[in-house]
């Protein structure tokens, strides 16, 4: 609760655009130099310079522009326009201006820094040039970005009033050059061939939510690809669906503060309401082709407000919807092996990414009814043949793992193992690999021996 206190719903980068794009003076230089190389993102970060490793930009058809540059361990700014054009955009997110800066320094802090005027931060974004015949796109931008201060074990800090203490940091000297940017125009497409329509309903406190407009996109927030579902009725009211393209099928909770990568819910009632999220909130995917481009799933959550200064709650019930989106050739999660010769076939597919004394990480975690199975590895892998490790000390270690009943047995780790991988398709973020391991009690204790053999996977990276 008190990381809701005070704090504004950090950096849901694409929730329900205004049309309101101030330009903001007094408090950054207006003509910024730009001496960033062609291609390049780059900063200042409390002095210290920041030249992204990879950068991404998305542009959607309603000019909804979303410019991320990254660094190893998880570090990125992340930068959110609407109505994109050149000219000058005021990243003092709160109100009726929507866009926003954000910067995520890879530690133990979930929250970003951001650009919210209610915590005090503020910043300006100024697009020189974006041309549409070579879909690039350049500028410059500094911001002040605040988020709530944790201490080493991720909770937050408290002031002697039992508030969250907040930290900023100022990012400087912000400048992008000819950055390539993605047409996101899969809303209220499909990537089925035929154009299917897109299908919505829901209740609002048992009354009848029709949709009359459905929206499907596909953001990339960082590093992460999502696919955010957007309802609005003919009375304004609006509901949003935000789903990690790496979910799968399965029932999985929502949570009610997201950093745009999240499972989460959010309602607005429209004429200017402010945006209510799930707490609590659930969805059941029945269908989640990834190479067709087809989503279907139910859903339910309460609408409550994220900062808990507002006492509205919103019950949102009986939800259901058939999305259409750009589908990949050969995306769809795979998960298979034998333990002890009996067939483990996963459906219930959940890939994950993390940092790790500053190595990045991926986690495949698949359940095939009490029983899980577990792969870690460095995203940082290539293709190639590895050896197995019984944990994860440092960080680039790879470890299985087997729990024959989840919650009553012990969990098994791989001692010794052995990894293949196949294919390492880093621009659609698709791995594939086979495995086999000995799964052991990593105390000696237990003397049973599991054998997973004929493992093979297919992975798409959140």
């Amino acid at each position: 609760m008190y990381f809701l206190k005070g704090m504004l719903l950090v950096f849901l980068a694409f929730q329900f655009f205004s049309c309101e794009n101030e330009p903001l003076t007094g408090e950054f230089v207006q003509e910024q130099q730009n001496d960033a190389d062609e291609g390049q993102f780059k900063a200042q970060i409390e002095g210290q310079e920041f030249i992204a490793n990879s950068v991404s930009a998305t542009l959607t058809t309603d000019n909804q522009l979303v410019i991320t540059g990254s660094k190893p361990g998880g570090e990125n700014i992340t930068l959110a326009i609407v109505d994109a054009a050149v000219g000058s955009f005021n990243l003092s997110l709160g109100g009726a201006i929507q866009n926003s800066g954000s910067y995520f320094d890879g530690s133990n802090n979930p929250l970003p820094y951001i650009s919210a005027d209610a915590l005090g931060g503020y910043g300006l974004m100024n697009i020189t040039a974006l041309d549409a015949s070579a879909e690039t796109v350049t500028g410059t931008f500094s911001f002040v970005g605040v988020r709530i201060k944790v201490d080493g074990d991720g909770n937050p800090i408290l002031d002697g009033n039992g508030d969250p203490v907040l930290e900023e940091i100022a990012i400087t000297n912000g400048a992008f050059n000819a950055i390539p940017y993605i047409i996101d125009d899969t809303g209220g497409g499909g990537g089925t061939g035929g154009n299917p329509e897109n299908e919505f309903f829901a209740k609002t406190n048992g009354v009848d939510f029709v949709a009359d407009t459905i929206s499907v996109t596909e953001p990339m927030v960082g590093d992460v690809h999502m696919i955010k579902i957007e309802a609005k009725s003919n009375t304004g009211e609006q509901i949003r669906i935000d789903v990690p393209r790496s979910l799968g099928v399965g029932t999985f909770e929502m949570v009610q503060i997201s950093d745009g990568t999240k499972l989460i819910g959010v309602y607005n009632a429209g004429n200017g309401a402010e945006n209510l999220t799930s707490n609590p909130g659930t969805i059941t995917i029945s269908e989640f082709d990834l190479e067709l481009g087809v989503l279907k799933a139910t859903f339910a959550f309460t609408a409550t407000d994220p900062l808990n200064q507002l006492p509205d709650v919103v019950e949102v019930t009986e939800g259901s919807f058939t999305a259409y989106f750009e589908g990949v050739p050969g995306a769809n999660n795979v998960f298979r092996a034998n333990v002890d010769g009996a067939a483990y076939n996963s459906e219930d597919i959940t890939i994950t990414t993390d940092v790790f004394n500053q190595y990045p990480t991926i986690t495949i975690t698949t359940l095939v009814g009490d029983q899980r199975m577990k792969l870690t590895f460095p995203a940082t892998i290539t293709e190639g043949s590895f050896e197995m490790s019984t944990e994860v000390i440092e960080g680039d270690e790879i470890v299985a793992t087997y729990t024959p009943v989840v919650g009553t047995s012990i969990t098994y780790v791989s001692n010794p193992g052995t990894i293949v991988i196949t294919n390492y398709d880093i621009p659609n973020g698709i791995i594939e690999g086979i495995f086999n391991f000995t799964a052991v009690d990593a105390t000696g204790q237990d003397p049973t021996v599991y054998q997973i053999t004929a493992g093979e996977f297919l992975a798409v990276l959140p």
